[in-house]
């Protein structure tokens, strides 16, 4: 049985977007995508867990990611999945900080989308201990 290539969800074309805006810095892009009353839930007991609750917070925790890493920060997905309210992204995570501490992992991003802009993330490492000694 020969079965056609579906096209993509355009929640898959967002979440695409977004990475590849996160990879080259354009924070203006990421604005765009979010909503006004979007919350970015983080994982963990780090000085960089806790629950970002505007588009600003949001944007001002990614500019600590690279800023705690000398610009060394990258998350690049792998899988990427979403229908009209949900996605999720599989990513690898890559950073490094001083004295040579390196932190290289895999992390799960679950999105919810209304109005095609994402109004909720939660960010999910795969080893949350490493992850949270890596930025304490």
């Amino acid at each position: 049985m020969h079965t056609l290539p579906s096209a993509e969800h355009p929640n898959v074309a967002l979440l695409r977007d977004g990475f590849a805006a996160f990879d080259k810095g354009d924070m203006d892009l990421i604005r765009d995508l979010l909503a006004d009353g979007v919350v970015h839930h983080v994982r963990g007991r780090g000085p960089l867990s806790g629950a970002y609750r505007t588009p600003e917070e949001i944007l001002g925790f990614y500019v600590r990611l690279f800023d705690l890493s000398d610009g060394t920060f990258r998350a690049e997905p792998y899988s990427l999945t979403a229908d009209d309210a949900h996605g999720v992204a599989l990513v690898h995570t890559y950073a490094e900080r001083p004295r040579g501490r390196v932190l290289s992992g895999r992390a799960v991003h679950i999105f919810r989308f209304a109005a095609g802009r994402i109004i909720e993330i939660r960010s999910l490492a795969e080893d949350q201990y490493a992850d949270d000694e890596f930025w304490s």
